[in-house]
């Protein structure tokens, strides 16, 4: 692969053309910094196009930034036009992968764009590795639809709003379903658990009652909680969730609700705790005591010992 050293007019670069483009969600502004400061180090690579303008095989964001910068020409390295496409985009991924690890999106176009090129049996084998995933054909049907998502969604998943998981789930429904749900998600911007958690919920539910997404998550209680103006963003989201996980399992959540109403009335001595088992399997419960010396001991249990005939405790562990 012969390079041929030429100085370009940055107006005859075509930044149309992302044939070879393999980056998402850049800030172009440390590059232009560096420019600025010591000039551009390393030249872009371009191509001859048949309408006479260049085509950028590596270095979109020094052109980028260099337009910005308002230069009117710049050196790079010429490849000969017989270049194949496949050797071009070659040349772009691993001169990509060899200064930077590709972030979600990245990975999913770097995909796409092999498939041009390569079977998936191929792209499993050879390719999958280099942009840091399993060698599994599973791994490249969950990233290929990432780069196809809505551009909200998209850059919610590169600004840590929603997780990686998050977003292979939403690329996976019907583009209804997934616009309600992402954006809800991210909204309230909720821990990698609580979106698994509320994804869990909202599919579940709408499989049960076989409803779309969609319906699921515009339910007029959802409304009237993001539009409660008392309560903050967080308050909203969790309140969004309890909400949804009472939907999913209603039998669970008001033995929840039941149980934590005795315990309240029961009114506890200080240093003392009262658990159920996790979804209350078994009838059995879990009481912790807080003491320091013997004192300490013979008075938390002359406390729990006047609580024996109390209603609520009977009512928590006789039902």
């Amino acid at each position: 692969m012969k390079l041929e050293t030429k100085k370009i007019y940055l107006k005859n670069i075509n930044l149309r053309d992302k044939t070879f483009l393999l980056s998402y969600g850049y800030d172009i502004n440390p590059i232009k910094q560096s420019i600025e400061q010591v000039g551009l180090i390393n030249p872009p690579i371009v191509r001859k196009r048949s309408d006479g303008t260049c085509q950028i095989i590596c270095g979109h964001k020094r052109v980028h930034a260099l337009r910005e910068l308002t230069v009117s020409t710049v050196i790079c390295f010429m490849l000969s036009s017989k270049t194949s496409d496949e050797e071009c985009f070659l040349l772009s991924l691993l001169d990509n992968v060899s200064h930077r690890e590709f972030n979600p999106i990245e990975k999913s176009m770097a995909i796409n764009k092999l498939q041009n090129y390569y079977t998936e049996e191929k792209i499993v084998q050879d390719f999958l590795s280099v942009l840091k995933l399993q060698p599994h054909i599973t791994q490249l049907k969950l990233y290929k639809p990432l780069c196809k998502l809505a551009r909200e969604i998209r850059n919610a998943l590169i600004e840590g709003k929603i997780s990686e998981h998050t977003a292979v789930q939403l690329s996976q429904m019907d583009c209804e379903s997934r616009s309600a749900l992402g954006k809800l998600l991210i909204v309230f911007k909720l821990s990698v658990s609580k979106q698994a958690e509320i994804l869990e919920y909202v599919t579940e539910i709408a499989v049960r009652e076989n409803i779309s997404v969609d319906k699921v998550v515009s339910t007029k209680k959802i409304k009237s909680i993001l539009e409660n103006e008392k309560l903050n963003q967080p308050q909203k989201g969790e309140a969004i969730r309890k909400y949804l996980r009472g939907l999913r399992y209603p039998q669970l959540t008001a033995k929840e609700k039941e149980f934590n109403h005795n315990l309240k009335q029961l009114k506890l001595p200080p240093g003392t705790q009262l658990k159920a088992t996790p979804f209350f399997e078994g009838n059995h419960y879990h009481l912790s005591l807080n003491f320091k010396d013997m004192n300490g001991l013979k008075r938390r249990l002359q406390e729990l010992e006047s609580l024996l005939n109390n209603r609520s405790l009977l009512n928590i562990i006789e039902g």
